[in-house]
């Protein structure tokens, strides 16, 4: 019996840049806390000091954490990012919405085009912000500078160093979102040293061995994936960097994925291309998942078998 070839499908985080959505997207969605019970000689008991988090619009549990867990919801962020960024007059900023494990995991990408750059003549980047927040521990409430690029729609976020933000907290007792107002153009004001590094890049040839040195921290798949696409003997190090950012935005087969590996390269970029004066050792390591106190505070959900990312659309 003939089958057909099967068919790798890939996602692209800046499909749905130019949307201006803030109501309805797959992160706006009731979500409340409720008590635990497990049953017990035939009667319901409750389990002490946990919670489920449930959403309400379809009453599916999505996490269980412990109840010192202080619950933000996804839309109150996005608020809290609306409502500073109104005042700034930035003109239109498109952005994107991304959730996974049915909505737990919420990350927003802000793109800022009127804040645009040029590294070099006919390449332009421009500012982005990603605001991430989980219901399951998998990360704490973050926002972070990052930059697009216009010539081949590259994200480039996360990751520590240039791209590291200032809003950081975990879910616990008051989360004070009022800091987000204060702080978001100091974020943005950071995209001067993301401009700098890359016109660094773009003026620095790359060497044999480097390539392989920054990608490192990736996987050997991805790895071998980034290098074999290089059309130029020898290009620049900002060349092959475009080269590794353009394969995870557009190439990878989730979301989830695709900006787990964007972190990667910024990583390994910035460690094994620091500009001069910086420290040797490079950029310092912002990572900032997996982080102790957070963990404490949450019993993350088993994977799904076939799971797939939601987009906005």
């Amino acid at each position: 019996m003939d089958t057909e070839p099967r068919i790798r499908r890939t996602v692209d985080l800046t499909s749905h840049l130019n949307q201006t959505i803030e109501r309805g997207h797959p992160a706006d969605f009731p979500i409340v806390l409720r008590p635990l019970f497990y049953t017990s000689n035939g009667s319901y008991e409750a389990v002490p000091k946990r919670l489920a988090v449930v959403r309400e619009d379809n009453g599916k549990p999505i996490s269980v954490v412990s109840d010192r867990y202080t619950l933000v919801p996804h839309q109150h962020i996005l608020d809290a990012v609306e409502g500073a960024l109104k005042p700034l007059d930035l003109g239109p900023v498109p952005r994107g919405v991304y959730v996974d494990r049915e909505g737990a995991r919420m990350r927003a990408i802000f793109k800022f085009p009127a804040l645009a750059q040029p590294v070099s003549q006919g390449d332009d980047i421009c500012p982005c912000l990603k605001i991430q927040n989980t219901y399951d521990g998998t990360s704490r409430i973050a926002i972070h500078i990052g930059a697009f690029r216009f010539v081949c729609t590259n994200l480039a976020v996360g990751g520590g160093g240039v791209f590291a933000g200032g809003f950081m907290s975990v879910h616990e007792g008051d989360i004070p979102l009022g800091e987000i107002a204060e702080q978001v153009s100091a974020y943005l004001a950071g995209f001067e040293k993301i401009v700098t590094m890359y016109r660094y890049w773009a003026d620095r040839w790359l060497v044999q061995g480097e390539l392989a040195k920054a990608l490192e921290g990736t996987s050997n798949w991805h790895a071998s994936r980034i290098k074999e696409s290089f059309q130029k003997q020898k290009p620049t190090v900002y060349e092959a960097y475009n080269t590794a950012t353009y394969y995870a935005t557009h190439e990878m087969r989730s979301y989830r994925t695709a900006f787990d590996l964007l972190e990667r390269i910024n990583r390994g970029f910035q460690k094994q291309f620091p500009q001069p004066g910086e420290s040797e050792e490079g950029a310092p390591d912002y990572a900032d998942t997996a982080l102790a106190k957070t963990s404490a505070e949450i019993v993350p959900a088993a994977p799904e078998a076939g799971e797939e990312l939601q987009e906005m659309g």
